[in-house]
This record gives structure tokens, sequence and C-alpha cells, in this order.
């Protein structure tokens, strides 16, 4: 695996439900749990938390420094912006 893949690899686990791969049942993150909640601070934190924990758990080879939000209502999307000891991915959740 090289540092290239790591991009793809933090995206598809953000965007996997937590417990939905039969296999694997611990891939995956709680950002799910967030569909259809106001974008208000308490969202902030459980956001931060579950990118947090989940890239922690399932992505051995990058570490989270910080997680900034990009939140257009209108739109109906979510964009993360985590940047990590090995530089910035952007996840867009829709």
């Amino acid at each position: 695996m090289y540092l290239a893949d790591i991009p793809e690899s933090i995206n598809r686990i953000l965007k996997t439900p937590l417990g939905s791969r039969v296999m694997r049942p611990e891939f995956g993150s709680l950002l799910y749990t967030l569909r259809d909640r106001e974008p208000d601070e308490s969202f902030r934190v459980l956001a931060t938390k579950y990118t947090f924990e989940a890239i922690a758990k399932n992505e051995p080879r990058a570490s989270v420094n910080r997680v900034n939000f990009l939140i257009e209502p209108t739109k109906g999307s979510l964009v993360l912006k985590i940047l990590l000891n090995i530089g910035e991915v952007e996840v867009n959740l829709k």
C-alpha cells in the first residue's frame, strides 16, 4: 500500500456505515447517524469524534490532526477537510 491510497481509503471508511460489512463489522464510521441533523455545535463535536475514531481504528498509516467543516445547507452537503500527519484529505458527504 502506498501513501497515495490513503485519501481513497479514508473516503471509503467515512462513507461506509459502521457495521454494514458482514466480514468486517468494525469497518466504517458513525457519520451516517448524523444525517438530517441540524449542523450545530453538538453536530460538529460528534462528527469530529466519529471521524477521529474511524480513521484511528481503520487507517493505521495516518493520524488526524484537525477536522474542518464546510456545510452547505442549501445543497444538502457536508465537506470534511481532514488535516492528517501526511497531508490533507477532503471528503464530500452528501
